[in-house]
């Protein structure tokens, strides 16, 4: 049993040393365009840019979220693309949003309106190590120029 003890000292040292795991941070969306258009269902394409602010790297296998804008629903974004993070960088989720048409034409006149509208969605993120996923949640507002669908530069 004492030959163990320095083994047992370590792991409990390695672990109590452990930071928490710290939630990827929002920065910035980038290639959003339509891909297919509809009179019931258009499907929007964009990547959400996250910061990975831990020191070890995960992978993220499913995402999921609710998008308003201006407090109209406008789809449910979904990705289930296997995605490996680095530690300390930068990584993209492609989303594709399934936009029921009622609510486009709903929120068209206040888009058209006004100079910005306001992005939210909310949702969750599935991530882990070695086969341990767990699910973290997705949050982010912001308010983005009408001519958010239009190529940026």
């Amino acid at each position: 049993m004492l030959r163990f003890l320095p083994t047992l000292l370590l792991l409990i040292l390695g672990f109590s040393s452990c930071n928490p795991f710290k939630i990827p941070e929002y920065k910035d969306f980038q290639n959003l365009r339509l891909e297919s258009i509809g009179f019931n269902q258009t499907t929007v394409y964009m990547e959400l840019v996250y910061n990975n602010p831990n020191r070890i790297g995960f992978q993220v296998n499913h995402t999921e979220a609710d998008v308003y804008v201006d407090d109209v629903f406008l789809g449910r974004a979904l990705s289930d693309t296997l995605i490996k993070v680095a530690r300390k960088s930068d990584f993209v989720i492609p989303l594709r949003i399934q936009t029921d048409m009622k609510n486009i034409f709903k929120n068209a006149w206040s888009a058209i309106s006004s100079k910005e509208v306001t992005v939210r969605a909310t949702g969750t993120i599935r991530a882990g190590v070695g086969g341990l996923f767990k699910t973290i949640p997705l949050a982010y507002e912001g308010k983005h120029e009408v001519g958010m669908f239009e190529p940026r530069p």
